[in-house]
């Protein structure tokens, strides 16, 4: 092709054809300039379709991150339930009669959780610099609020949950004198069952202990509405993200 339009100008210049000359070499520029501008309209096509095939790929990698939380935001919410039901039967009985020590024991003991969110492809997508994950800007800024803010606000109330609850159970098994409890069968109980059992009750009824009872109850609660908030946006998020997807 090159020595096809070369033979042509040298053709053109040996007969002395100046003005087709000049029109011949403007028509040869501006068809190189045309394909130039092909070549980079190929090329940011080309560059716009991977970008387009990494996105994608990220917004699948976070979907898949979100539906592990909500599965792990599901056992806790369940689980912090049925800790203020066992919590809400024990503040609201007023006589024992019925209740082994060892279901008082199970009732009172505190329990917390240590929820941690999958944050990898989120943290990979951070790490490379990348602000951009979605077409869709609201989108983006809503999956950057979830892993930022959101993440934070609810590390810090599951943060406070398991301080709390640490000191409770501090106070319950090693804090008082009272009740003994029975961690195995291998080693004899000192105080008989009778006086344990009305140390125990003793323990659960007194200011002090109850007070920790009550408090455990009223924070399982805030705690229980955090999981369920982030729960609400994590759903809201998969559901985002599969109509980005989608439309793509």
């Amino acid at each position: 092709m090159i020595k096809f339009f070369r033979k042509i100008r040298q053709k053109l210049l040996s007969e002395n054809k100046a003005v087709e000359y000049l029109k011949y070499a403007l028509g040869e520029i501006i068809l190189v300039v045309i394909g130039i501008l092909i070549a980079l309209q190929i090329n940011t096509w080309n560059n716009k379709r991977i970008a387009n095939i990494e996105m994608k790929s990220y917004l699948q990698s976070i979907k898949e991150d979100l539906i592990t939380d909500t599965t792990e935001f599901n056992i806790y919410i369940n689980f912090y339930k049925r800790i203020l039901a066992n919590k809400k039967k024990l503040l609201s009985l007023t006589q024992f009669d019925n209740i082994s020590n060892d279901s008082l024991a199970d009732l009172i003991t505190p329990h917390g959780a240590t929820n941690t969110l999958t944050t990898t492809t989120f943290n990979k997508i951070t790490n490379l610099g990348i602000t951009d994950i979605s077409n869709n800007d609201s989108l983006s800024r809503k999956i950057y609020d979830y892993y930022t803010i959101q993440l934070e606000i609810f590390n810090t109330f599951i943060n406070w949950d398991n301080d709390h609850t640490t000191i409770e159970s501090n106070y319950w098994f090693y804090g008082q004198d009272m009740y003994e409890f029975k961690f195995s069968n291998e080693f004899p109980q000192v105080q008989d069952e009778n006086t344990n059992r009305q140390n125990l009750i003793g323990l659960i009824t007194e200011p002090k202990g109850r007070n920790y009872l009550i408090h455990d109850y009223e924070r399982k609660k805030i705690v229980l509405l955090r999981y369920q908030n982030m729960k609400g946006i994590a759903d809201e998020l998969i559901m985002g993200i599969e109509k980005e997807l989608n439309n793509n």
